[in-house]
């Protein structure tokens, strides 16, 4: 007998003898995939729905589990029907019943659905036995779970997810625009960061401060979004203190585009929440190597599976060691990595996950060139792109950071789920950078200034929260109430000093640069305390979701003794924000929907003049129609928003504190996302947005009614994926990508501009048996580009090679 955990996402089967319990045991399969009154009329709606499948050829019995774990279905059957049979690859599009047919036709066998949506083999009609011969078998039970909202995803289209809402929803019924992007995306297409994992998402524009291998730098809809790792914040201090979550680690990002009043409240852009691969029962063996130009050597490994032998007790360890240099010259970009995790189930109703994880790298920070001297004429040639302007050896950037989860569950009966999730996070900044402040008379004599930081910043969250899922007459209902506390703080030391200048088209390195002593020293504090409401309602094919969450923030902003100025500033903001949203649900898989949203984000620390930064606050109208067809594992999103958000901070290149905070910035627009399985052998990814961004109000008249910094009124991304299925390419599979990006203001009052480009990626796999090997190329033609004031150059030409084996 083999027993495997039934709480492995991203589904689990159970194997087990029958027993006179049979039926009860299915009914309770069924139920764990929907746990509410109505479950089992929407289990057979799921049934009759097509979905993606994945099932690779092999053993008969394999090939049905497989099946009905990624169906999400009840399966019985006698082992003696399935032994020694086996079954070709499937691939596609299917409903249930079409899967099981083309599964077991082959051989003489069928698949009956009963009363409570479980499926039992048997021999086909016209080949079964005479009643009373042969001898009474046990029955092999398979019970599969479905995807869930933090498991994993076949292929790039994911069915549900719970970013928008905190609970598991049907993507088709969350009335908001939401991307997911799967690991099967990522690892297709040689991601290096989170960032990179965004670039063919609709809304999004990536490396507004140019590559940078330290940090994110997006924007979506026109703002910048929330981080999000299971569901905590992340810290983020100052403009150069910032987490990189290891994309090594991630089953999938998720991107909710606008403010969510459920979510922290996030921020105006929305928010991106990356999950995390969880512990499994079913055994993960995994290692890759993979070498890249910039003498780029990194060494992965993914393990994970059951601790004892009934499956209570299960494990996942992810690891990376890289060395690499990075796009300038006299750069690093190195990183060590290591996430251990362990869930313990000691009971069926109670699950207690616990994640940690360290990270330490040492990094080279990009080059920063005065305003406009990438975008503007000069007579002694073009700067190239990997032109270092600091000092070898002077310039770093050292982060340390550590996580610490605890994730609790516990199903108090069959309607209602308690959670209980904390963190405690640890970051530590060690940086410092000579850069480029503005050209001599000569226009090749760099002046240059440098400046040190170091920061300490801490954040603890604990959320606890109450779900219950009910009927109320026709109307079911999800309800979840919650409570949360964030305690975030950082102590920071600047300096900013002047430093020897440099011919920047003919360096000479060598300068001596004395360590500047800090001259600012500050601790800054938030204190947030959340209380959050939510009511999921369904009834028939329209779904109304209401949420509306209280916070109240204590800001607080300190000198140090060797502070320049004195300020101390005390703060409590309180604040309601809300979100609403109607959807319908068409029988053939049109889903039109209305939202409306608000936020309310607190900032950490104190603008130039040594005020308390205000609460950003946000508010979105969106119109949209989502699309999954009946004939095709595919979704397709289109979205008309309005958005609005308001005490915008304004940064300038050599300030790690804002100037200021505008009055309104206004985005809206259409965007239009797919993504989709076109056969069993093309998958695709496609987005398109058109901005209209605008100051509305500000105190500064000459950013007053122009496109903010950060914004492209046009982008455009495609990419596409191919498996051969003929016998001489058989494990071979190519993709490619154009991403296209329209111009973006280089100043404040749009009198220039960071020029349009094209980007193309392309992709080459094999696959065979435990191996496989993929050659990725990003930027292909090596274009130049460049990002913010026409002062940082965007990602060169990357080459990956990549060996992975698994068993």
């Amino acid at each position: 007998m083999r027993r495997l955990n039934p709480d492995r996402p991203p589904g689990f089967w159970r194997f087990r003898p029958a027993r006179p319990t049979l039926l009860p045991a299915l009914l309770l399969g069924v139920a764990a995939g929907w746990a509410t009154p109505a479950g089992s009329a929407r289990a057979q709606a799921e049934a009759s729905a097509r979905a993606g499948f994945d099932v690779p050829a092999g053993a008969l019995e394999d090939a049905l589990s497989t099946f009905a774990r990624q169906a999400g279905i009840t399966l019985s059957f006698d082992p003696a029907l399935v032994r020694g049979k086996n079954a070709a690859a499937l691939q596609g599009s299917r409903t249930v019943p079409e899967g099981l047919a083309e599964l077991l036709s082959p051989h003489q066998l069928e698949a009956v659905p009963g009363s409570s949506g479980a499926y039992a083999v048997r021999p086909a009609v016209a080949t079964a036995a005479a009643p009373g011969t042969g001898s009474t078998l046990p029955t092999l039970t398979v019970t599969a779970q479905g995807e869930r909202a933090d498991g994993q995803v076949q292929g790039y289209v994911a069915q549900r997810s719970a970013t928008a809402t905190r609970t598991d929803t049907s993507l088709l019924e969350t009335p908001r625009a939401v991307t997911v992007v799967t690991r099967a995306q990522m690892d297709d297409q040689a991601v290096h960061t989170v960032e990179q994992s965004l670039r063919y998402s609709a809304g999004v524009l990536t490396e507004v401060s140019g590559y940078d291998p330290r940090f994110a730098s997006l924007t979506v809809r026109g703002f910048t979004p929330a981080e999000y790792l299971d569901g905590f914040k992340l810290p983020t201090t100052s403009l150069v203190t910032r987490w990189l979550v290891e994309p090594q680690v991630l089953e999938r990002v998720e991107l909710l585009k606008g403010p969510g009043a459920v979510y922290d409240p996030s921020a105006p852009g929305g928010a991106i929440n990356m999950v995390s691969k969880r512990p499994s029962a079913e055994a993960v063996r995994e290692v890759s190597l993979s070498m890249g130009n910039r003498n780029r050597y990194q060494g992965s490994f993914d393990l994970g599976g059951a601790m004892n032998a009934d499956g209570s007790l299960l494990f996942r360890l992810n690891g990376v060691l890289r060395n690499s240099n990075g796009q300038t010259d006299f750069s690093r970009d190195d990183r060590n990595f290591i996430a251990p995790s362990l869930t313990w189930t000691p009971s069926p109703r109670t699950k207690v996950t616990l994640m940690a994880e360290a990270t330490r790298d040492r990094m080279t920070p990009k080059s920063i060139w005065p305003e406009g001297a990438l975008i503007s004429p000069n007579p002694n040639g073009s700067i190239p792109r990997e032109r270092f302007i600091g000092e070898p050896g002077f310039d770093r950037y050292n982060r340390d950071a550590f996580s610490l989860t605890y994730l609790l569950e516990h199903q108090l009966n069959d309607n209602w789920t308690l959670r209980q999730n904390a963190r405690h996070a640890t970051l530590d900044i060690d940086y410092r950078q000579i850069y480029g402040t503005g050209f001599e008379s000569d226009l090749r004599t760099l002046d240059r200034s440098v400046v040190r930081m170091k920061d300490r910043s801490r954040t603890t969250t604990l959320d606890t929260q109450l779900e219950g899922r009910f009927r109320t007459g026709p109307v079911e209902h999800t309800l979840l109430m919650g409570l949360e506390y964030q305690r975030q703080s950082s102590t920071t030391q600047t300096s900013v000093d002047p430093a020897s200048s440099i011919d920047a088209f003919a360096p000479v390195y060598g300068a001596p640069v004395p360590e500047p002593a800090f001259s600012v020293q500050s601790t800054n504090g938030i204190t947030q305390r959340g209380l959050h409401v939510q009511d999921q309602m369904r009834a028939g094919p329209w779904s109304l979701g209401l949420a509306v969450r209280q916070d109240r923030a204590h800001n607080s902003a300190s000198p140090g003794p060797q502070a320049a100025a004195s300020s101390i500033g005390l703060d409590t903001n309180t604040k309601t924000t809300y979100n609403a949203g109607l959807l319908y649900l068409a029988p053939n898989g049109l889903a039109p929907y209305f939202s409306y949203s608000t936020s309310f984000t607190p900032l950490l620390g104190t603008i130039a003049g040594g005020d308390l930064l205000k609460p950003e606050l946000g508010r979105q109208f969106e119109v949209g129609l989502k699309y999954r067809p009946p004939n095709v594992d595919a979704l397709f999103t289109v979205s008309v928003f309005d958005l609005k958000k308001n005490n915008s901070p304004t940064f300038t290149p050599y300030v790690l504190n804002p100037v200021s905070q505008i009055g309104e910035v206004r985005t809206r627009g259409p965007e239009f996302e797919a993504r989709a399985s076109l056969t069993r052998q093309l998958k695709l990814v496609a987005s398109y947005t058109l901005l209209d961004a605008k100051i509305t109000r500000s105190l500064n008249p000459e950013e007053l009614g122009k496109q903010p910094l950060n914004t492209a009124r046009q982008t455009a991304a495609l990419w596409l994926d191919y498996r051969f299925g003929s016998p001489e390419l058989q494990g071979w599979s190519v993709g490619g990508g154009v991403r296209r990006v329209g111009k973006v203001p280089a100043s404040v009052d749009n009198s220039s501009y960071n020029p349009a480009y094209t980007l193309v990626d392309a992709a080459i796999r094999y696959e065979r048996g435990p191996y496989s090997f993929a050659l990725n190329a990003t930027n292909l033609f090596d274009k130049s580009y460049v990002a913010g004031y026409g002062q940082y150059f965007g990602q060169g030409r990357t080459v990956q090679a990549k060996l992975t084996y698994r068993w």
